[in-house]
């Protein structure tokens, strides 16, 4: 059987609506689902008897036997009830975006309900018609009420669906529910509000089915534990590192000792043992082979810039490096049976290659090198990037790298421009191809240095590093591109009076903070779809990191850009898209009211109908234009 799916229609950042298709290869037939309209995250079931969809917010599964339709919910209704994929926030900010998910035999589906009736709506315009439009949706912002999410599993022997008595609150989170390797157990993965408190819970079916009885005893119920519990002084990251063992023990990765590790655990929670080592991060577990007892992980050993594949035994041992070679930023698909692996490979100096292997580490074949590309870029000749660490303090430095102009001359001035990004656990300083670097290289033709800067906040360094930040996000994240603007213009080769920062979303904020709070440091900011205050900012990521604004109302204010406008002297580019369903174009027209007020300059650039992304046919290259044209003819 293959799924397939087609003429796809997007609508926010992960979901899309789409016709689907199922080929039967064996009868040489295809089924159209839902009679060709288009619905939501099609899922064949493992047992390929059935598939289950979203239409209308409402689930539904059709039969591959006789294509005969069931609608498991019917209180689905637009901006009131979700079943079966997520609301805004949810898909945003924890990726939970096809919201149902198969039992192993297929007999069972588990599926989110959002009940969002007490979330406020936002409305977005549409400049398409002679009376513009608004489009609305909800959206819960910083301290604001949540959807009320609770998780029900429709069992299709019976055709009835069960809520689960997980005991929920209305301020909760469910980021993650997964089946274990027995049909009839689910695992359930609840935070609190603030989001540093985990438990993975789970729900056994004794009877393997449900059904409802005036017994109060009824053997059907299921019966709900908890397996392991978390908490951290700051905040718990989401992530997909759970698997679940065949002996029904599991293995996740935690930052509960400082850094990303992987722990294999017991059925009862209990740790068996810590299977990686201290002082580097984990960022993801790739595999496991069952068979061999080998957990296939990408961690960032020794070095931040880098991302490497190890792979270690369950039972203990050291890890030991997939393949002898690697270099840059590496990932790896497992073949079925553990034989053999895809692995996709990039340097600062080597476009993406991709190549097969066999678990020994033997290359197969070789499915893109991109030689015609990088022919084509070491043509150019470019100065090779330079990677630097930036001394805050005796024992602080920051990650940085920089692109300086091809005919580069140690005895003369030059003007920088700093990109970035900053966000929490993010990182833009690694040894990887592509991004911006050649918008970089454009940069530097002109005669201009650019210095990307990882500042404390981003990943790769530990949890001390990344969670530094927490409840005062933007205020030590633009410190210290401050401080890292002042040491660049130390440097006999930078002109320290045309210094620029230049950032997008996360990165916007930071060179709106940069371009106030720092204006002696900086003479001029392209700021592209910012947050300018995270009260304007949805609550799941601006919890996690700030708390709600009646808990910390001095570090919002102090996070806040109109907070130092009174400092603005520099030249100023503010970008936002009107339908910006991410970071609202509010952030930006709040900062314009606060100039104003102010009496301060700037310029803007808005696009219409566009989303934070602020592309579709040429308004990604004007865009660039726009900002390129600025920062030569200013800095």
């Amino acid at each position: 059987m293959f799924l397939l799916g087609t003429n796809a229609n997007h609508i926010y950042r992960h979901s899309s609506e789409s016709e689907y298709y199922v080929l039967d290869k064996s009868e040489n037939k295809l089924h159209k689902i839902f009679e060709g309209k288009k619905v939501f995250y099609a899922s064949l079931s493992p047992d390929e008897q059935n598939v289950a969809f979203v239409y209308m917010n409402n689930l539904y599964i059709q039969s591959l036997n006789n294509d005969a339709v069931t609608q498991v919910t019917k209180d689905g209704e637009i901006n009131h009830v979700i079943n079966g994929k997520s609301d805004w926030v949810y898909e945003e900010e924890m990726v939970v975006v096809q919201a149902f998910t198969w039992s192993p035999l297929g007999d069972k589906i588990a599926f989110y309900k959002f009940d969002e009736s007490k979330v406020k709506e936002v409305e977005l315009p549409r400049y398409d018609s002679t009376y513009f439009t608004q489009y609305k949706y909800k959206y819960p912002k910083s301290g604001e009420d949540n959807s009320v999410v609770s998780i029900w599993v429709y069992h299709l022997s019976n055709n009835m669906s069960e809520k689960l008595n997980l005991h929920e609150e209305n301020d909760q989170y469910i980021p993650r529910i997964k089946w274990t390797q027995e049909n009839n157990v689910l695992s359930v993965q609840r935070m609190n509000r603030m989001q540093n408190d985990l438990e993975l819970l789970l729900v056994r079916w004794p009877m393997g089915v449900y059904a409802p009885s005036m017994d109060k005893k009824n053997p059907n119920e299921p019966t709900i534990t908890t397996l392991y519990k978390e908490h951290n002084n700051t905040y718990i990251d989401i992530t997909d590192n759970l698997f679940f063992l065949p002996d029904n023990t599991f293995i996740m990765t935690s930052e509960k000792e400082g850094w990303s590790q992987i722990y294999h655990y017991d059925m009862f929670g209990r740790l068996i043992r810590k299977l990686t080592p201290d002082n580097f991060d984990v960022t993801s577990i790739n595999g496991i082979d069952e068979k061999t007892g080998t957990v296939y992980y990408t961690s960032s050993n020794p070095n931040p810039l880098v991302k490497f594949l190890y792979s270690v035994k369950i039972k203990g041992g050291s890890p030991k490096l997939l393949l002898k070679d690697q270099q840059g930023q590496n990932s790896a698909v497992f073949s079925a049976g553990y034989g053999y692996f895809v692995m996709s490979n990039t340097t600062y100096n080597t476009p993406l290659n991709v190549h097969i292997y066999s678990i020994g580490g033997s290359r197969i074949r070789t499915l893109e090198d991109n030689a015609a590309l990088k022919r084509k870029f070491e043509a150019f000749n470019f100065t090779p990037r330079e990677y630097m660490k930036i001394p805050l303090s005796d024992s602080l430095y920051l990650n940085a790298v920089m692109f300086k102009p091809q005919d580069f001359s140690k005895d003369k001035k030059y003007p920088v421009m700093v990109s970035i990004y900053g966000g929490p656990g993010s990182q833009q300083v690694i040894n990887s191809w592509g991004g911006l670097e050649m918008w970089y290289r454009y940069l530097a033709s002109k005669g201009i240095i650019v210095v990307v800067i990882d500042n404390r906040g981003t990943g790769g360094r530990g949890e001390a590093f990344k969670k530094i930040t927490y409840k005062k996000l933007g205020q030590i994240e633009s410190d210290d591109q401050i401080a890292a603007a002042y040491w660049l213009a130390k440097q006999p080769y930078v002109d320290g009076a045309r210094i620029g920062i230049y950032g997008w979303s996360f990165g916007g904020y930071m060179s709106a903070m940069c371009i106030t709070k720092g204006a002696d440091a900086f003479k001029l900011a392209v700021a592209v779809a910012p947050v300018t205050d995270w009260r304007y900012y949805d609550n799941i990521y601006t919890e996690r990191y700030m708390q709600r604004p009646i808990e910390n109302k001095v570090n919002y204010d102090k996070g806040s850009v109109m907070t130092y406008v009174d400092k603005l002297k520099g030249k100023f580019l503010l970008v936002h898209g009107t339908f910006d369903d991410n970071v609202h174009p509010q952030n930006s027209y709040m900062l314009l009211n606060e100039m104003i007020r102010q009496n301060k300059k700037y310029d803007s650039e808005f696009y219409p109908n566009k989303s934070h992304g602020i592309s579709g046919g040429l308004t990604r290259l004007h865009l660039y234009n726009r900002i390129t044209n600025y920062i030569v003819d200013n800095l």
